[in-house]
């Protein structure tokens, strides 16, 4: 399946688009949330006019995509949380019972565990990195995290925030910026280590540095997403009408492995 964000823009461009109020779980910027025990929450955000759409067609048409992948994978496996619009702005948030859902639904590749487990899957940890300790970014090997058993990791190509269940200690450099102690910005053209020079252990820093993104507000609480029910399965989502393209520097999708090395 494709990315979801591709779905709705194809019923957006063929049936219209929806209005209504926002809610909780909101994101200003797409963000991966990384829960406890490796499950994926997923709020996506573009832009659309909230005057020619209608928003239960748009709600009918996501849930059939969901019930459509649940049937194949297991009841539960993917849930709507909320869809939701306000301010020229399109609001879906995802609940996935693993990151392989997450994959699989999204067609975008992400895996979570420890760094041991990654390393047994196959990911290489090639690159460079740095560590991002108490908001201090400072280039390192990958040897500095590798034989430690305490580490979990994040793997993922595309192009979005994600946000982690713990504190961030190291990131792969290109094409990250940091953004708080749980939470990394993925998009091409930019590079952790821009903030490098400028970092003072203040994150001053990194916004002198250019690389300082607003913290998701509305973060999403992970008991409740996780316990939520069916009924209560409701989605937020922004969306970017001038930026459709998943082959340009904004798009979804990246050809860079992004590691998130956190505890």
């Amino acid at each position: 399946m494709k990315k979801l964000g591709q779905i709705v823009l194809v019923f957006l461009l063929s049936v219209g688009m929806f209005t209504g109020c926002g809610t909780s779980y909101k994101a200003d910027e797409s963000t991966v949330f990384v829960l406890k025990d490796g499950k994926i929450v997923s709020t996506d955000v573009e832009n659309f006019d909230e005057k020619t759409y209608d928003k239960d067609g748009l709600k009918e048409y996501v849930k059939n995509e969901i019930d459509t992948y649940n049937e194949k994978n297991g009841k539960g496996s993917v849930s709507l949380k909320k869809l939701d619009t306000g301010e020229k702005k399109a609001t879906l948030t995802i609940a996935y019972r693993t990151a392989e859902d997450y994959q699989k639904f999204n067609d975008m590749e992400l895996y979570t565990g420890s760094v041991a487990e990654a390393l047994a899957t196959g990911y290489s940890f090639d690159g460079s990195f740095a560590s991002v300790k108490n908001g201090k970014i400072k280039a390192c090997e990958s040897s500095a995290f590798l034989d430690d058993s305490s580490y979990k990791v994040v793997v993922i190509r595309g192009n979005t925030n994600v946000k982690v269940k713990g504190t961030i200690c190291y990131v792969s450099t290109t094409n990250t910026s940091y953004v708080d102690a749980q939470t990394i910005a993925i998009k091409e053209g930019t590079s952790l280590l821009a903030a490098e020079k400028t970092t003072e252990g203040t994150e001053s820093a990194t916004e002198a540095a250019g690389t300082q993104i607003e913290e998701t507000t509305g973060a999403v609480s992970d008991d409740h997403l996780i316990d939520v029910t069916e009924q209560e399965s409701e989605v937020k989502f922004q969306v970017d009408e001038e930026d459709t393209s998943t082959d340009d520097a904004t798009g979804e999708f990246s050809q860079v492995y992004t590691y998130i090395i956190y505890k």
